[in-house]
């Protein structure tokens, strides 16, 4: 009974007794040790596989709110891309199928001036589609449809006015071929809606500057970071971009109120002469940028009645500048085309109506201050509440321009000035209500608005 007492202490406590007589210690726990570890490692798989699964529907749902949430426009990504490091007019694209982005903008605007009937008018509404494939392969277009689009009782007109690629051999030169935005002003580089502090748009970028002004073509671009070639100095932040291409030239319908009517020669050059044009963009400070541009090219459809078979020189110049210092920006363009004197025009590209002379001289700018406020107060009302950086732009605006006569019904040089105040709110940088009243005068024809003053507003939105 003690022998088999014994024994079951022995079992218990895992002591057994060896052939010498000698007691020693079994490890009677090591079978449990190594279950503990097999269940150990099974649960460490099994959670790792849980981890890896909850990591990946984060993932889908980042990518998700990146697809669908606040993106601004591809034309406001290009416009503000110039503080891109590498290939800086490239948008940078949300991911994708295909890496491809669609944006665009619109508008919707209000005037009432003397004389004339007050009225509304959807102005502009914009799709923009970008692809980029890869880091040097890129497509950008922009379609517009004004005023509602075409009909047979309206002015309205739906057309491509970008839609060119891009094949970029390093930082410094980039190929670009399609419909291209004429580099002739900023202003028309950056026309879009939601980036502008007026509603109505300059006169020099209505009569001078046919903004939007699109040709087909093909030419180069790039960046040149000279202040980085150069190291530290005076030029360590000089920074220069260009801008060169080969476009159809203009048609003959020009006359004393502009070039509107001669742009766009997207599907067959006019005159048979293409025409040179080019922009050279300078920073010599982060905050400021001044560009030089010119245009050389003849117009007038060949063969014409009223031109010299397309061979009539037309040479063109413009400056910009544009200047950031905290809340003040000062924005401006220039721009002055000649014409080979006496040239003849037809103003209706037909040859059944007695031509004209052509203006021989088209001039004109503008000059836009512009000072960003908010009033904390106002953070807690429906203006602030809500949005990060709400803030309120004052602007102003001279514009000048002036057109020689081309010798039709008017008599004498046709000359308009502009003075334009406005006030603007922006909830967020890519929305805009704007207003402003206008101060018009002008000499012989109107260009216009002529002699009458009056309210414009609108509300703009890039998406």
């Amino acid at each position: 009974m003690v022998k088999r007492l014994v024994g079951m202490v022995m079992v218990v406590l895992g002591l057994s007794v060896t052939d010498g007589g000698l007691w020693t210690v079994a490890p009677a726990w090591a079978v449990t040790v190594e279950e503990l570890q097999t269940q150990i490692d099974a649960m460490r798989r099994t959670y790792e596989a849980k981890i890896a699964a909850l990591e990946r529907q984060v993932g889908e749902l980042r990518q998700q709110v990146v697809s669908t949430g606040d993106q601004p426009s591809v034309a406001t990504q290009v416009a503000r891309a110039q503080d891109d490091e590498a290939f800086p007019y490239f948008p940078q694209n949300p991911a994708g199928f295909g890496n491809v982005t669609v944006g665009g903008y619109g508008d919707v605007e209000f005037e009432s001036f003397n004389d004339r009937t007050s009225t509304f008018d959807q102005a502009r509404f914009i799709i923009n589609i970008g692809a980029r494939p890869t880091d040097r392969l890129m497509f950008y277009s922009e379609y517009e449809i004004e005023h509602g689009g075409v009909s047979a009782a309206d002015v309205g007109e739906a057309k491509v006015e970008q839609a060119w690629i891009d094949y970029a051999f390093n930082d410094l030169v980039v190929l670009r071929g399609g419909v291209v935005l004429v580099p002739m002003g900023q202003f028309n580089l950056y026309h879009d809606s939601d980036l502008q502090d007026l509603t109505v748009r300059p006169l020099v970028h209505r009569r001078v500057i046919p903004s939007t002004w699109m040709e087909a073509g093909v030419g180069l671009r790039g960046d040149l970071p000279v202040g980085e070639w150069f190291g530290e100095g005076l030029a360590q932040d000089l920074l220069i971009n260009y801008q060169g291409y080969v476009v159809n030239g203009l048609d003959e319908d020009i006359g004393d109120t502009g070039l509107r009517n001669a742009k766009g020669a997207i599907e067959q050059d006019e005159n048979a002469n293409k025409a040179f044009v080019g922009r050279v963009g300078i920073s010599p400070i982060s905050n400021l940028e001044i560009g030089l541009a010119g245009y050389a090219g003849r117009y007038g459809r060949s063969g014409a009645r009223g031109t010299a078979n397309g061979n009539d020189d037309i040479v063109g110049f413009a400056s910009d500048v544009n200047l950031k210092l905290g809340r003040f920006e000062l924005a401006g363009d220039y721009a002055v085309f000649d014409f080979d004197e006496g040239a003849i025009v037809d103003h209706d590209n037909s040859d059944a109506t007695a031509p004209s002379n052509a203006p021989g001289k088209l001039e004109g700018f503008y000059l836009e201050p512009r000072f960003h406020f908010w009033p904390s107060f106002l953070n807690d009302t429906f203006l602030g509440r809500g949005f990060e950086h709400p803030t309120f732009t004052a602007v102003g605006r001279y514009d000048w321009v002036k057109i020689r006569d081309d010798n039709d019904a008017g008599s004498g040089d046709n000359e308009e000035n502009r003075i334009t105040l406005g006030l603007n709110y922006r909830p967020i940088e890519s929305f805009v209500i704007k207003t402003e009243y206008q101060w018009n005068s002008t000499d012989n024809e109107a260009l216009e608005y002529g002699d009458s003053d009056g309210f414009a507003a609108s509300m703009a939105i890039g998406f």
